[in-house]
């Protein structure tokens, strides 16, 4: 028979709670709360501050008549796993002692995050192979001084390698600039790179030094480098050759010394056939080049990154977090992080927030979703298809006309009103995750 344990000085809240709970089911009214009981707690009637100490062993569901939200914030704070409203529903209730007894079973299977082994000194943290791969290259790389094309998906850490290998190489110490050149205003990214002098555009009411110039015996990261525009393309390739460059309405050549680090998500080669990337900037910024792999292709670096992002965070977590459970882990396995490092990051330092017992539990990633696991079911080329394709006939058989211009906005609305609900409307994030310039990011969105 399940105990409940209700903390009140109202006599008639027993009476109450009784007839809404299951028959397996006894109340027990204050009696002493041991540890991993059921305690229901009376608001209104004794001080909610009580639940703080109650909460570290017990899981606490809060009573109250009160309707203003005060008095459920208050509980809440202190610890309350959940708060409910009388008169007592009895489907509420079950609901909640039903979830309360799943939760309690998750959480007689945690690990523990203090025992495990430190993690490898490299910028990426992970155990896996392919992972202690890349930190062998990055220490390589960083002790040649050549350009590094830095490749792999949005969220994968590609700053972070670029800040290690210069941190690693000859130039530690020295000036590390970055440059995201998708969200610079390609307007003003000229003037950011190269510098100004006075008087030589509208605006322009005291000389400026550029990013090259600040950068000058350090190094130069150019995040997003595919976003470049072919103008400043030829501009940058005359830098690399030379290490020189004019500021903006000057007619004095500097010189500087820089290492040049570039990253991008896209593929460069593809964007050199069509056009749209110089085949000679393109080989000038990858004379060395590294790859981050995706989160979903090194799924046993899940642990060790939840380790270092619950060491990192845990100051923002309710009480002391000693370890996540067993279903916890299986969850994030089971999730393909199409955000990848950065997805994850962000998971942990929600379920810190949301924690409510010293372990993290899957009741935490309820908004992580339900995905199937990389390499199960349908390829991310075959889900498109099959979306797309009977789109296709159905406005191919009613004789449509203007049908790419049909598809590709619809894929365009679908596309952005997913990545600005994703970024909570952050207009730089999206922009850096679609892998487009801000101002076309903005042009997209004016136009819908």
């Amino acid at each position: 028979m399940e105990k409940l344990i209700l903390l009140t000085k109202d006599d008639a809240l027993r009476a109450e709670l009784s007839a809404v709970l299951p028959k397996n089911c006894k109340v027990l009214v204050n009696s002493p709360a041991g540890k991993g009981e059921f305690v229901f707690f009376d608001i209104d009637t004794i001080k909610p501050g009580l639940i703080r100490e109650l909460s570290e062993d017990n899981f606490v569901v809060a009573v109250t008549r009160q309707k203003w939200t005060a008095p459920v914030m208050e509980a809440a704070t202190f610890g309350a796993y959940e708060v409910i409203h009388r008169p007592l529903a009895k489907g509420t209730v079950q609901s909640i002692l039903d979830e309360l007894g799943a939760f309690r079973e998750e959480l007689k299977n945690h690990v523990a995050l203090s025992g495990l082994p430190p993690t490898p000194t490299c910028a990426i943290v992970g155990q896996s192979p392919i992972i202690m791969d890349v930190c062998k290259k990055l220490a390589r790389l960083s002790q040649v001084d050549t350009p590094v094309l830095i490749t792999g998906e949005t969220g994968t850490g590609k700053e972070l390698i670029a800040e290690s290998i210069a941190q690693l190489s000859s130039r530690f110490g020295k000036p590390f600039v970055v440059v995201n050149c998708a969200a610079v205003p390609e307007n003003l990214l000229e003037s950011e790179l190269f510098g100004f002098e006075k008087g030589s555009f509208t605006g322009a009411f005291a000389s400026k030094e550029g990013i090259l110039k600040i950068a000058d015996e350090g190094s130069v990261f150019f995040d997003e480098v595919g976003e470049l525009p072919l103008a400043l393309q030829g501009k940058l390739l005359r830098f690399l050759q030379t290490q020189t460059f004019y500021p903006i309405g000057s007619t004095r050549e500097l010189q500087v010394n820089v290492r040049v680090i570039s990253a991008t998500n896209r593929d460069l080669g593809a964007m050199v056939r069509a056009g749209k990337f110089r085949d000679d900037l393109y080989h000038r910024l990858s004379v060395t080049s590294i790859h981050i792999p995706p989160l979903r292709e090194r799924k046993k670096d899940i642990l060790p990154l939840v380790t270092f992002f619950v060491g990192k965070y845990k100051h923002t977590a309710p009480r002391p977090i000693k370890g996540v459970t067993k279903a916890f882990l299986r969850k994030l396995d089971s999730h393909d992080w199409p955000g990848n490092i950065r997805e994850l990051e962000n998971s942990i330092r929600s379920a810190l927030a949301l924690s409510k017992t010293h372990y993290l539990t899957t009741y935490e990633l309820r908004e992580l979703g339900d995905d199937l696991p990389a390499g199960r079911g349908p390829s991310h080329g075959d889900s498109f298809s099959s979306v797309i394709v009977p789109y296709l006939k159905e406005k191919i058989e009613n004789k449509e006309k203007n049908i790419y211009d049909m598809v590709h906005n619809e894929v365009d609305r679908t596309v952005l009103d997913y990545v600005m609900s994703y970024t909570k409307d952050n207009q730089s994030e999206a922009a850096k995750l679609l892998g487009i310039n801000r101002l076309t990011l903005r042009k997209k969105l004016g136009a819908r």
